[in-house]
């Protein structure tokens, strides 16, 4: 693996925000998450949950509801609105009135033509989904409380909404009310009260017109909805229920506060429990704070929760009889797109939080020893220059930041919102830190996903929100937007850029898009030089070779390819990896890679990171056998030396890391930064969770 210079960086105070709401998309298989900021993230369950794209929001704007019709994105809050969004430009298409106030719940029937919204002004309204637009089709009868929670009816007949001490069932084609008042009475001195009301906070609709009611007094109920009867209620939560999920067919769900999570199975004939009777399992929860939002995806249950920095992923193994086996998988919630860019030879930091960038200077020491790295500490230099930190730069009107970059020299920084993008030139003088604005950029550049200075720092390249790819040259006075390199015409409508890359020797630029293209373009000769073949996956990370025309790209289902673009074609190294196959416990890794790089040093190395681990794969070394034992670098260091040289592989495997954030090269190649956010350090910043007795304290 070889001996490096570890920059452990942890003062990155990156910070994610809580989850709100999570809609699942069956066509495609994906997941939207909406976050307490307004943004909106997109996984692919299909793809090793490879996070699509990120929808920023706006300081005014919440989204506490979202559907899917088709491909198409729907959101909603208490702003009032219902917007569509553009999942190309990852921006909102266009905005409509609820007419009732703020939203707190929404939902689309069975054909995906009708989507019900539940307002503020205690008033269901229903909106037709059309090809261009939603059009506002008709009210309910108002009724004095707020409509917190509703559910269609698969056959779209029907529908029923959950409020303050009160569930009705609607008739959608009269608009009139069927059943009122659906209610238990019981006595709220059973819970420590004298007097209180009851929250109808989630409502679910069963094929045999069952309703399933989670309210505020941690009780879950199951309802006859044809004649307004409580057929069962199990008062198994000690705080609210928050969340409710039912699965396709609508026999079994989950039920979610902080306390527990349960699942109950819908059983047609089960000893005395008698017909159509739900029994109740325990869930091992991974939740510490209140689970806000749980959607079943077939074979996943996903569940996200206040002040929570992962979305847990319960995976169903099997189902015998009644009884569900279920495993829990956690998995980060940061972000997967660059938040840490690194100026490899002004040895500089550039921090992309939400609205705001920092830049820092790293620190530095006079040692000469290194470090031999094994995956456990075996040490510390002492560092005689402590990181300085240079720029604290905040975007006007409080925007978010959707990327930002850093040139290699550290004196250029960019950065872009939804509308615009900004340029900054920083001067080299020790001391100066007065940050010149670059005003006069072209009218012709659009808005970035993505953007990366060239090595020389005289470009700046920018995959815009139209799918294609900008050539900017950087000067502080007048900047002149050199070309635009267009997909090649075959594609007719193009996708979103997932990925960036530009060669050292500022020639080649990548850019990988969402439909798992990938496209090379020549600077010098402005033209298209080659498409990568396709791959059944998207890319999560690439990189150039630092002397040579050849591309490295790695995708989400693990597997990564070597291309030579100056000869169209995959170099003998890779055409012997896929020949050879990579091994199994490599392919079913959960983790997605997020940055690749090579060694400048050692070309023949190549480093692939994501959250949980980093590799260093030589290219000089036999790949591991198929069927052996894949050891990772610190199982490798504890096996006798005759053993570990036998056993030995290209692979140099690192675990340990929870939040690995980045992981890159410095300039000479003999130094490594690493940005982790301990995990402890966000736990510590949550907001308090529900007091419980615990047995012995």
């Amino acid at each position: 693996m070889g001996e490096f210079r570890l920059h452990d960086v942890r003062f990155f105070r990156y910070m994610p925000k809580a989850i709100h709401s999570i809609a699942h998309e069956q066509i495609n298989n994906r997941v939207a998450v909406s976050r307490s900021d307004g943004s909106i993230e997109v996984y692919s369950i299909n793809d090793n949950w490879y996070q699509e794209k990120i929808i920023c929001g706006d300081a005014g704007r919440s989204v506490e509801a979202m559907v899917w019709v088709g491909h198409r994105l729907f959101s909603a809050g208490l702003h009032g609105d219902i917007i569509e969004y553009n999942m190309t430009k990852l921006i909102p298409k266009y905005a409509v009135d609820s007419y009732g106030g703020a939203v707190w719940c929404m939902a689309v029937n069975s054909t995906q033509s009708s989507i019900a919204v539940g307002s503020e002004d205690g008033c269901v309204r229903l909106f037709e989904v059309t090809e261009e637009e939603l059009s506002y089709s008709r009210a309910f009868k108002k009724q004095e409380e707020r409509i917190l929670s509703l559910s269609w009816h698969e056959s779209g007949e029907v529908l029923v909404t959950g409020s303050c001490d009160n569930i009705r069932v609607w008739d959608v084609a009269t608009v009139s009310v069927s059943i009122d008042s659906l209610n238990e009475k019981f006595d709220f001195h059973d819970f420590g009260l004298s007097s209180c009301f009851m929250l109808l906070i989630f409502m679910m609709f069963c094929r045999d017109f069952t309703i399933v009611s989670g309210d505020s007094l941690g009780k879950t109920r199951f309802w006859n909805g044809k004649h307004g009867t409580l057929i069962q209620s199990h008062h198994c939560h000690k705080a609210d229920v928050l969340s409710l999920c039912v699965s396709k067919v609508r026999n079994r769900f989950f039920a979610s506060t902080l306390h527990h999570f349960f699942h109950f199975t819908q059983v047609s004939s089960y000893l005395w429990l008698g017909t159509g009777s739900w029994i109740r399992h325990n869930v091992a929860n991974r939740h510490t704070h209140d689970v806000r939002a749980l959607v079943m995806t077939g074979e996943y249950v996903v569940s996200g929760g206040e002040g929570k920095i992962h979305f847990v992923v319960f995976i169903i193994l099997k189902h015998i009889q009644v009884v569900l086996y279920a495993y829990a998988i956690d998995r980060p919630t940061f972000i997967k797109r660059k938040l840490v860019h690194v100026a490899q030879t002004a040895r500089r930091l550039l921090f992309q939080y939400q609205t705001r960038l920092e830049l820092w200077q790293l620190g530095n020491t006079t040692a000469k020893s290194c470090v031999y790295f094994t995956g456990v500490p075996d040490g510390r230099l002492p560092i005689t220059q402590q990181p300085v930190s240079l720029l604290d730069l905040k975007t006007k009107n409080m925007k978010q930041i959707v990327c930002s970059a850093v040139s290699g020299c550290g004196t250029w920084v960019a950065y872009g919102d939804v509308q615009h993008v900004r340029l900054f030139h920083l001067p080299k003088e020790e001391g100066v830190k007065v940050l010149q604005r670059v005003r006069c950029l072209p009218i012709d550049l659009q808005p970035a996903h993505h953007m990366v200075f060239t090595h020389d720092a005289s470009g700046l390249v920018i995959a815009t929100n139209q799918g294609a790819v900008q050539l900017l040259h950087v000067d502080a006075v007048h900047p002149v937007l050199v070309h635009t390199f267009l997909p090649p015409k075959g594609n007719a409508h193009p996708t979103t850029i997932s990925a960036l890359a530009v060669s050292s020797d500022s020639q080649w630029i990548a850019a990988a898009h969402l439909d798992c293209s990938v496209h090379v373009y020549n600077i010098k000769a402005r033209k298209h030089q080659c498409s990568l073949p396709k791959h059944p996956s998207p890319v999560s990370a690439m990189t150039f070779h630092p002397t040579e025309p050849w591309l490295m790209v790695v995708h989400s289902s693990q597997q990564f390819f070597e291309f030579d673009v100056s000869e169209s074609r995959y170099t003998d190294w890779s055409r012997n990896v896929q020949r050879q196959g990579l091994h199994q416990e490599w392919l079913k890794r959960s983790e997605v890679v997020t940055q690749a790089a090579y060694n400048p040093a050692n070309p023949t190395q190549i480093l692939l990171q994501d959250q949980r681990m980093f590799c260093v794969i030589d290219k000089s070394k036999k790949l591991p056998k198929l069927g052996s034992t894949f050891y990772s670098r610190e199982k490798l260091m504890k096996l006798d030396p005759a053993v570990r040289e036998e056993t030995r592989h290209a692979f140099a495997v690192c675990r340990g890391y929870r939040a690995l954030l980045h992981l890159s090269f410095l300039e000479d190649g003999a130094e490594l930064v690493a940005v982790e956010r301990p995990i402890k350090a966000v736990t510590d910043k949550l907001p308090p969770t529900l007091s419980q007795k615990r047995f012995g304290t």
